[in-house]
């Protein structure tokens, strides 16, 4: 446990003075991901950012691990101050190195204990309330996305800036979300279109829920799990206007300032 607590005292400290991000090293580096997210959990606790409202997936998608060089998904939380709804303003010099992520947001509707997860008639879909397009906030402090530790990211919250939520998608349990499409609008750009499968939101919020099972934690009544972008991460700029769209179902909408 000292061990855990001097990284995520180090980790805080790097954000406290914008430092850029590096990978951890000698007494510091996690030996597994055990310890990593043990680290992660003292980063969460000792962190000035309050509570935890929610809960992410990074790298939940193919384009995702390619662009970051690791091959797996990660794991991450969300504080509640940093759960935030459309429109949004986004002052850009609170974040060091803003990356914009492009997702679906779950809300649950109950809490899910561990031992639930372990009952054959546990329904995940049953502990959902709401979904939303969402705009996931990284904060990957300028970091080198050739040489990234996969231990250093969970270390660091995975990058955990937070979450913009847009207007809840109606009648949810009806969709087919193997045939659902998103747009992306930036600006006076070409508009970007995406299927929401790419980032395999349901596979996702499973992923995340077991991981947080096994773990032998609780998801409180009410988090926001987001569940992975369907697109690259891009980093905005001053002045930039973007909206994310799912099909005419809801949006999301962000301005940075």
């Amino acid at each position: 446990m000292e061990k855990t607590r001097k990284i995520a005292d180090l980790l805080l400290t790097q954000h406290v003075e914008k430092k850029a991000f590096s990978n951890l090293n000698g007494q510091y580096q996690p030996v597994s991901t055990e310890e990593a997210y043990m680290a992660q959990h003292e980063f969460q606790k000792r962190s000035s950012r309050g509570p935890i409202g929610g809960f992410k997936i990074a790298l939940a998608s193919i384009v995702q691990q390619e662009l970051c060089g690791i091959n797996h998904p990660i794991a991450g939380g969300i504080f509640s101050s940093d759960i935030h709804h459309s429109p949004h303003k986004i002052y850009l010099q609170k974040y060091h190195g803003l990356g914009l992520e492009f997702e679906l947001a779950f809300k649950i509707s109950k809490t899910i204990w561990s031992d639930e997860l372990k009952k054959e008639a546990f329904n995940l879909l049953d502990h959902v309330d709401e979904i939303y397009p969402a705009f996931e906030l990284i904060i990957d402090r300028d970091a080198d996305y050739t040489d990234l530790s996969a231990l250093t990211l969970i270390a660091d919250n995975a990058w955990s800036g937070g979450v913009v939520l847009g207007n809840s998608i109606k009648n949810w349990q009806s969709l087919d979300f193997s045939e659902l499409k998103s747009t992306l609008y930036w600006n006076n750009e070409a508009p970007v279109e995406a299927k929401i499968i790419d980032a395999n939101p349901l596979t996702s919020l499973e992923w995340v829920i077991n991981h947080l099972g096994n773990m032998g934690l609780e998801i409180p009544k009410d988090s926001i799990i987001i569940t992975g972008s369907v697109l690259k991460t891009r980093k905005p700029l001053k002045k930039d206007k973007v909206i994310y769209k799912v099909e005419e179902l809801a949006e999301v909408e962000v301005l940075i300032i």
